[in-house]
């Protein structure tokens, strides 16, 4: 018998799109136990666009409080042995979740199960993979679904695409909730709580899900999200002593990306803050070097 899924659907002010990211949970090959759609707020017809699935859809509206809310509250309300994660301008492939529970019949020790995503515009599609740390893609491809390594690979980038993850429910007792006060790159903090706690990771090297990307995406925001990203990386730098040295590394790639972004845009002041803590090497080392002189020269 295969265990029951819970598909999780946080919104807001997305009536149409909300529409399609349900209809491609509804026609899954194997269908989800139970969708539940949390509304944080909407002003538009979200609510007289649901109302059409009353019946096969819980729909749950809550005061407006951000999607990582939006997200815990739909974990609260679920009850599937497993949570599997749809953003609702995004769409599951038909056979996302017989993918899955194919996977887990086969291993089932595993607690967090992905897969690869395609962006797609209203235009065009784009290359499903979008893991740009070439190791961690190859080490990923070279597995047999169960990941050995998830925490190693997690600290290079977060590869996990938020529509595609399904996970054990009962894990949330000792990982936690999505962390409230991270505005972005909070899905990063969720996966590295996972396997800073142990739990077992496995991928389908398979596109699962489609992301589309229009101009409200919040991924779209570069600067806050690398700013959030680092921020996240720096809780762990020291929890785990075996990786400091390869977090301190991709830390100071981060600073000193955001260093250069900002003095680009002339914002001294921020860019000499994110440059004074990247340490690079080589080459390298000598334009930031030069970047820092600037920025110290310039800053108020």
């Amino acid at each position: 018998m295969h265990p029951t899924v819970s598909a999780v659907i946080p919104t807001y002010n997305r009536a149409k799109m909300l529409v399609e990211a349900v209809e491609s949970a509804l026609q899954q090959t194997h269908p989800p136990y139970e969708i539940v759609v949390i509304d944080d707020g909407s002003t538009d017809d979200t609510g007289k666009v649901m109302a059409r699935y009353a019946g096969k859809v819980r729909y749950i509206r809550q005061k407006n409080s951000g999607p990582s809310a939006a997200r815990n509250h739909g974990f609260r309300l679920a009850t599937g042995d497993f949570i599997a994660l749809l953003d609702s301008d995004d769409l599951w492939v038909k056979d996302r979740l017989e993918r899955q529970l194919a996977a887990l019949a086969l291993r089932p020790e595993l607690d967090v199960l992905f897969g690869l995503e395609a962006k797609f515009t209203a235009e065009q599609q784009f290359d499903p993979c979008d893991i740009k740390d070439t190791q961690v893609l190859a080490s990923l491809k070279a597995v047999n679904c169960v990941i050995p390594n998830p925490l190693s690979l997690l600290l290079r980038e977060n590869f996990i695409p938020t529509s595609s993850a399904l996970f054990r429910r009962s894990c949330l007792a000792k990982v936690g909730p999505i962390d409230e006060s991270l505005k972005q790159a909070e899905d990063y903090d969720f996966w590295l709580r996972f396997a800073l706690h142990g739990c077992q990771f496995g991928f389908i090297n398979s596109t699962l899900c489609r992301r589309r990307m229009h101009e409200g995406n919040l991924v779209n925001q570069w600067l806050n999200r690398t700013i959030t990203t680092a921020e996240v990386l720096s809780r762990y730098r020291d929890r785990s002593p075996e990786h400091r040295a390869s977090v301190s590394l991709r830390l100071s790639d981060l600073y000193y990306d955001l260093g250069s972004h900002l003095l680009y845009r002339r914002d001294f002041t921020p860019a000499l803050h994110y440059l004074r803590q990247a340490n690079p090497s080589g080459r390298t080392r000598l334009v930031w070097a030069a970047k820092l002189g600037l920025a110290r020269l310039l800053a108020h």
